[in-house]
């Protein structure tokens, strides 16, 4: 495990998800159970995990793993670096490996302009038309649904000490279909 790891290696957080390293063996759960004792469901496997994570507290399907509507109430006991490494992998796809490459000077993203050239006529020449679309989608959708700091449309990560920072490297498919609607 690279720095990210090491230098929160006794508790941090990243997104809704807050962890406890005791021995060799860290207890991942949700930020707001981060106090409870005993009072939670214990989750015994990453597919366990991966099934929990899928859905919201009201038993809804979350397509955006990055919103911030994960379900409370379970707790994963990671044996080692690795599978706390994979246990993070699960909830949050991709963005403890964005954090690493940021803390390292490695981190790329996709420009506005790169991720448009990508996207058919029809939706380029929706967004020509609209003027400001891109940034009243940002505004509408990225910021309020979304955990991830928006570093392709120029927004900024927060250092704050024990948080692993979430970044979005371009838009995604949430991004796209409010663009489309």
């Amino acid at each position: 495990m690279r720095k990210v790891v090491k230098k929160r290696s006794e508790a941090g957080q990243m997104g809704q998800v807050c962890w406890k390293k005791s021995g060799e063996v860290w207890e991942v759960r949700h930020l707001h159970d981060q106090n409870a004792l005993g009072q939670l469901r214990g989750v015994a496997s990453l597919d366990e995990l991966d099934e929990v994570v899928r859905w919201d507290g009201r038993g809804r399907y979350r397509p955006l793993r990055s919103e911030g509507n994960l379900v409370s109430g379970w707790q994963y006991r990671a044996n080692g670096e690795r599978e706390f490494r994979e246990v993070m992998e699960v909830i949050y796809p991709g963005l403890w490996g964005n954090a690493e490459a940021w803390e390292e000077g490695n981190f790329t993203w996709q420009t506005w302009e790169e991720a448009l050239a990508n996207q058919t006529e029809r939706v380029r020449d929706k967004v020509a038309r609209a003027g400001n679309l891109p940034a009243k989608v940002v505004e509408e959708n990225c910021r309020k649904r979304c955990l991830k700091t928006v570093v392709w449309a120029g927004e900024q990560p927060v250092e704050q000490a024990g948080t692993v920072r979430m970044l979005c490297t371009g838009p995604c498919g949430m991004f796209w279909s409010c663009v489309e609607n």
